[in-house]
């Protein structure tokens, strides 16, 4: 009885791992990515720099602290792995609606060969069970309630330009999650990039992935790519942000990738300040920008659109969406932590908002700032804070 039982098992499991992708399809089919909520809420963002698209905040810390397993080896990556968690992956997600985010964010992000995830075909399982829980969590009835944004992580270690992938390796290893995730979300996000080259090897994979697909009914999701920042505002690989904003822009479309938004997360709000405060002063960035400010000042650097002579990219959304933690050290490694970055106690919901998200916001007497359009928050930045900033948002309007 016991060896039949065993079989049982086995065939049961074996025929789980067989029918899961048929499941994603249906799945994705009767709730697959809604244009319209799409196109509504860009074309709000657009209308006006007094209007704005409230991510979500940390998925991996809330899930910690709703009892998944931190191991420190996959980090978030357990609630995929092991699914008994996923039920309060979908509970976090919809935590977030609930709050008022009108967009989620999949937790494929630690899910990398840079954790042990190596095979591609594993990887691309992996982030589309990520994808079928965040749509189900996005969907009421038949009916999208907040977009889905797909995150694509760095591949070997957050915070860290100098361990990156060589170029053509990142290409091919971000092209298994671009394909695991492509029949639930809405927008593709590269997030916690540390260096420019990280995000174009996000462009170029992305770039060969549309080209690949038979352009019929194909729709192509556009891009948000989000750097995090050095203490002094830079890029982690010491670049300006004025000079990889329209680096970023113009390579995106030369490889007709549509990048819609540059952001800046995973890193201390203080910093997010001062790379805005650069891109406000930098004039030759302004063209880039759906909501510039009205003043400023020349910067040194000199425009890519001053260099090009044919016709110009579509101008983007500036985002952030800043996280909870003490400064991460420059050779900080997810192995070598042996446990959680401690958290600040001086970014509570209210902190958040009044020292740091009313002032990135364009306000209406203030005509010099820089229009930011996706407001949100990474690790440590939990419901509390996203209720806290719709319910702003919503009185400020």
């Amino acid at each position: 009885m016991m060896k039949a039982r065993k079989g049982g098992i086995a065939f049961l499991t074996s025929f789980s791992l067989k029918i899961r992708p048929f499941m994603q399809q249906i799945i994705a089919m009767s709730a697959a990515p809604d244009k319209g909520l799409l196109q509504k809420h860009l074309d709000r963002i657009r209308s006006s720099p007094n209007e704005t698209l409230l991510l979500d905040g940390g998925t991996g810390e809330e899930l910690f602290l709703r009892g998944v397993e931190d191991d420190r080896k996959i980090w978030s990556a357990t609630a995929i792995v092991n699914e008994k968690y996923h039920r309060i992956l979908e509970e976090v997600h919809k935590s977030f609606i609930y709050a008022g985010s009108q967009a989620i964010t999949t937790n494929s992000y630690g899910i990398t060969p840079g954790v042990g995830f190596t095979d591609g075909e594993e990887v691309k399982r992996l982030v589309g069970i990520s994808g079928e829980i965040a749509r189900k969590a996005a969907t009421y009835g038949q009916e999208s309630v907040a977009l889905v944004l797909g995150s694509l992580g760095p591949q070997v270690e957050s915070y860290r330009p100098d361990l990156i992938m060589k170029h053509d390796d990142g290409v091919k290893a971000y092209k298994h999650p671009i394909e695991g995730l492509y029949p639930f979300v809405d927008i593709y996000l590269a997030e916690t990039m540390s260096i420019s080259d990280e995000a174009l090897q996000v462009v170029d994979a992305l770039s060969n992935f549309y080209q690949s697909q038979n352009q019929g009914e194909f729709t192509k999701h556009p891009l948000l790519v989000s750097f995090t920042l050095r203490s002094d505002g830079k890029l982690r690989s010491g670049e300006s942000v004025t000079e990889v904003i329209p680096k970023l822009i113009h390579h995106a479309f030369e490889k007709r990738v549509e990048l819609i938004g540059v952001l800046f997360n995973c890193c201390e709000p203080e910093a997010i300040s001062k790379a805005l405060q650069e891109i406000r002063l930098c004039s030759t960035t302004h063209c880039h920008l759906y909501h510039p400010p009205h003043h400023s000042k020349q910067c040194a650097t000199t425009s890519l659109s001053e260099q090009t002579s044919t016709s110009q990219p579509p101008k983007i959304f500036l985002g952030a969406y800043a996280n909870r933690l003490t400064p991460v050290h420059e050779e900080w490694t997810l192995e070598s932590s042996e446990e959680a970055q401690a958290m600040r106690e001086d970014l509570l919901p209210d902190e958040y908002w009044r020292e740091f998200v009313n002032r990135w916001l364009r306000n209406k007497n203030d005509e010099d700032a820089v229009g930011i359009s996706l407001i949100g928050g990474c690790c440590g930045i939990g419901p509390s804070h996203i209720s806290f900033l719709n319910t702003k948002l919503n009185y400020n309007q």
